[in-house]
């Protein structure tokens, strides 16, 4: 079913694609057709001969004029000077012409440069075969080299090549000779046979056990570890051993226990926790493991009532009663009331009144929910969201106005005709209330819908 959109211009952003065979002189082409129907450009390979102009807005090929370049062999004329005096005219022979002069030797090419003196000048020389005499012709040589021009034979100048050489510092030069006359000062130190210097001497001098070497001069730099003890002396060296030996633990007299313990070999003193834990023992209503620990086991029955008393449920039961909605009984409380022993406060209880009268539409300008708070119910007529303007005229370029009263400019615009066909009018939001349509064509029997 067809669309039919009548607005005098349709303007569209973005790309419009056509799905279908192009068959019909009112059919909308694309790109894709077009490159594969309509020739629109030229090859790369024939830019230099065709182009694309434009004439009067209209886009035109045009074809540059071809040059056909012509080619001759000559077999008679022995130069160019001859070929110029005997058969060229100035202009039996245009731009880009080859003659070949095959009684040269070698065979010559020239082209024709486009010239018109109808001289040699125009022409240029495309190849020459050059004789021994011209290859020889273009060698020379400079100093230090000589050359015979007649038979192409390079050669060296000695006495020139001498005269490019010279003798620098701690050399002498005479007859293309060198020679050493050089001291030690003009000559760099290698890396094996070195010059003397004191720093060499310091760095291959080191001092032993129990010295120091510095800038040449050994000093006496013992530890106790260089030298030897002497074992009749009195001043011994330490040893763990020794200090070990002259310690010991006192012994003590009962009833008190001496816990210290020393161990001569290792050093090492210690009070063994088990030792300690053995000095203790629990009483009454407490334990001991034995090991560190003590523990309360006593009981109630251990403890004798003083003015704080033991709980019984007698007790309990003696001292709680029930009030109003409130029930007790053997330990168990329970309420037996109802809303009308619960006074009402800030937490008002529900009412349908009060559920109606919290809810209400928003007023803002443009809610079109309707609330009636008497009743509790909601509307959302359809009426303030669609306008149907049914059966309607429009003659051909002329704006039919409708209102619509829904206070907004940009509304919805929708139509079809009376076989259902949608139809796409041209559509002006006049103002808040009014909206205006126009069609290209007289049209009958339009249904037209505005929404929101």
């Amino acid at each position: 079913m067809a669309q039919r959109f009548l607005a005098p211009e349709v303007l569209f952003e973005g790309l419009i694609k056509q799905n279908g065979t192009v068959s019909h002189d009112d059919h909308v082409v694309t790109r894709g057709y077009l490159h594969g129907n309509v020739i629109n450009g030229i090859h790369p390979d024939s830019a230099n001969y065709a182009s694309v102009v434009a004439d009067n807005g209209v886009n035109k090929l045009k074809i540059d004029p071809l040059t056909i370049t012509s080619v001759t062999v000559n077999t008679t004329e022995s130069s160019l000077a001859n070929f110029v005096s005997n058969v060229y005219t100035g202009s039996n022979f245009q731009e880009g012409d080859i003659v070949f002069l095959t009684a040269t030797s070698p065979t010559e090419a020239y082209i024709h440069n486009g010239g018109t003196a109808g001289t040699a000048n125009d022409w240029e020389l495309v190849n020459s075969g050059l004789s021994d005499a011209q290859i020889r012709s273009k060698f020379s040589a400079s100093s230090g080299i000589d050359y015979n021009s007649s038979t192409g034979e390079f050669t060296a100048d000695q006495a020139e090549i001498r005269a490019f050489f010279s003798a620098g510092t701690g050399l002498s030069y005479a007859n293309g000779q060198f020679s050493l006359n050089a001291t030690s000062d003009q000559i760099t130190e290698g890396s094996t046979n070195l010059f003397y210097a004191d720093s060499l001497v310091n760095a291959y001098l080191s001092a032993g056990t129990g010295l120091s070497y510095s800038a040449g001069q050994f000093s006496l730099d013992a530890k106790t570890d260089d030298i030897v003890e002497d074992v009749g002396a009195t001043n011994l060296f330490f040893t763990d051993s020794r200090a070990r030996g002259a310690l010991g633990v006192a012994t003590v007299a009962g009833p008190d226990v001496q816990l210290l313990q020393y161990n001569s070999t290792s050093g090492e003193f210690s009070v063994e926790l088990s030792d300690v834990f053995s000095q203790f023992s629990a009483g009454t209503g407490l334990s001991w493991d034995g090991g560190g620990e003590f523990s309360l086991n006593a009981t109630t029955s251990d403890v004798s009532e003083g003015t704080n008393l033991y709980f019984t449920t007698a007790r309990v039961d003696a001292h709680l009663s029930g009030g109003t909605a409130i029930s007790y009984t053997n330990g168990v409380i329970a309420f037996n009331g109802s809303t009308s022993d619960v006074s009402e406060g800030t937490n008002l209880y529900y009412t349908d009144s009060r559920a109606r009268q919290a809810i209400d539409a928003d007023p803002a300008a443009g809610n079109l929910l309707q609330y009636n708070d008497a009743t509790g119910e909601m509307l959302v007529a359809l009426s303030s969201i669609k306008k149907s303007f049914a059966n309607q005229s429009l003659t051909a370029n002329t704006g039919l106005g409708l209102t619509h009263n829904f206070g907004e400019r940009l509304v919805s615009v929708t139509a079809m005709d009376a076989n259902g066909n949608d139809v796409q009018l041209e559509v002006v939001y006049t103002s808040t209330s009014v909206v205006t349509v126009k069609s290209t064509i007289n049209l009958t029997g339009i249904d037209i819908a505005v929404r929101i």
